[in-house]
């Protein structure tokens, strides 16, 4: 997991964007009201060279945030883009994904009790927000009208795309993705390594004899599941089996479908590997109803951990967490 975020201070590689990113939150904040510090002040606290820091304020006048000032003049903030920093002053976390709560997954499930369970013992909460429309293409304008909602302090991305990750790291409303970054935003982000497990299940398949094997993944999902997607595969052709990348639209049926066209492939995969636990389940009783024999004919191999893997007869191997 990554290490929290301490706004203040830019933590990523590239630099200019995070020292921008810096600025433009403590702004936002109403930690300065009408001027910046000076650039010596500003270098000590934000620990950037000056060179930096000057791109990064160029940067900031070129947006609009702050106005341009001559030699040793403090430079004015722009009233007229300070946010109101009313957006932090709430008690509510939101959490934003393009699913109903009821059909996100045991793991998540589980990230937002451990955040219910920490947040209320602060006299916070947390809410759930469904806006599939957000994901499947970017609304600036809706955004706007979301982060408006009433005593919102801050919120929590679950399957967010590029696009509004750019979008809430450029505007300075305080969230967490949950999952990996599309690119070095200067957004705080958790995520459990995805690619290093699914390396180690294709090579663990491989070990067992298999040579034929398939990575389903669903169509809407995690840039985390994407790139594990890429590291099975290539760890597979690495050590000299051959492993295709499925998709299927998420919901059982697609599940199946998706399962008779890779069984009707020749030569016929005998492995398959997935990262949601309840789609493992419905591949586990798809090839069941099939006459397929779990192990025997095929193994099947999750990369999550949920408690209903332990009530499946025959039981399906998967990974456990300890955190």
């Amino acid at each position: 997991m990554t290490q929290p975020r301490k706004s203040q201070i830019p933590r990523r590689h590239l630099l200019t964007d995070q020292t921008a990113q810096c600025i433009r939150q403590r702004i936002s904040e109403g930690e300065w009201k009408e001027e910046l510090p000076t650039e010596a002040t500003l270098c000590r606290e934000l620990q950037v060279s000056r060179v930096t820091l000057r791109r990064a304020l160029q940067h900031l006048t070129d947006e609009g945030h702050i106005m341009t000032a001559g030699r040793g003049v403090r430079r004015r903030i722009n009233q007229d883009r300070v946010r109101p920093s009313g957006v932090r002053s709430g008690r509510i976390i939101r959490a934003l994904a393009p699913f109903s709560h009821w059909k996100m997954g045991a793991v998540h499930h589980a990230i937002l009790e451990g955040l219910s369970h920490r947040v209320d013992s602060r006299n916070f909460r947390v809410e759930f927000e469904s806006r599939p429309q957000l994901f499947s293409s970017h609304r600036p304008a809706e955004l706007e009208r979301l982060i408006a909602l009433p005593d919102t302090v801050g919120w929590v991305l679950f399957f967010s795309t590029e696009p509004m990750q750019r979008w809430f790291a450029e505007s300075g409303v305080p969230c967490v993705v949950a999952g990996r970054l599309f690119d070095d935003f200067a957004l705080p982000s958790a995520y459990p390594d995805n690619e290093a497990v699914a390396k180690h299940a294709a090579g663990l398949l491989v070990a067992r004899g298999h040579r034929q094997m398939v990575f389903l993944i669903a169509r809407q999902t995690s840039l985390g599941d994407r790139l594990a997607s890429a590291a099975f595969r290539e760890q597979a052709r690495s050590l000299g089996a051959d492993a295709q990348v499925v998709e299927y639209s998420g919901d059982p049926g697609s599940v199946c479908r998706a399962m008779n066209s890779v069984l009707a492939i020749r030569p016929a995969p005998t492995a398959f590997y997935l990262t949601c636990p309840e789609d493992g389940v419905t591949v586990l009783c798809h090839a069941l109803k099939a006459g397929i024999s779990v192990p025997g004919q095929i193994d099947i191999l999750i990369g999550w951990d949920d408690p209903i893997l332990d009530y499946t007869v025959p039981a399906l191997t998967h990974y456990r967490f300890d955190g």
